[in-house]
């Protein structure tokens, strides 16, 4: 793992990321990993690839806040059971829920871009910003628990 993580290139990065081809999940995990250096395998990304418009578009999650969570599960989570890691991921995860509730009053995907057209620019620049908001979330966790500076 690194130790600082310069939140305006990540930012760059991750505008980047969904705005040439991956959705909010693939991009959110596809960046915390390369800044952050979690060794998350390209196949972590593929199993993101169902997260975007609340899981299959079915209506829940946003996908940013999914792929946040694998990330954070990466770091934070358990492989054996019974494992007491647990608590600490999910009271992380809920952490970085609620960040992003508080900027936007929910963390659901539907009620997030209720007001633009799925189609248009305006809606990926909303989505832009709610990503940056998951993965300012992240950063801080980051640097709390881990001891990644944040560096502009």
């Amino acid at each position: 793992m690194v130790k600082e993580v310069n939140i305006t290139e990540m930012k760059a990065y991750l505008k980047e990321d969904f705005t040439t081809g991956f959705m909010c999940s693939e991009s959110v995990l596809d960046t915390l990993n390369k800044f952050y250096d979690l060794g998350i395998g390209e196949e972590a990304i593929a199993l993101s690839t169902g997260f975007p418009y609340g899981f299959g578009n079915g209506g829940n999650l946003c996908g940013g806040v999914a792929g946040a969570t694998m990330a954070l599960g990466k770091v934070f989570g358990r492989t054996v059971k019974g494992d007491p890691a647990y608590q600490k991921c999910i009271d992380i995860v809920r952490e970085l829920n609620d960040d992003v509730a508080a900027a936007y009053k929910t963390s659901i995907c539907p009620d997030l871009i209720a007001d633009y057209d799925f189609k248009d620019p305006e809606r990926k620049t909303h989505c832009t910003n709610i990503l940056y908001v998951i993965v300012e979330s992240f950063a801080k966790i980051m640097e709390r628990e881990c001891g990644v500076a944040i560096v502009e």
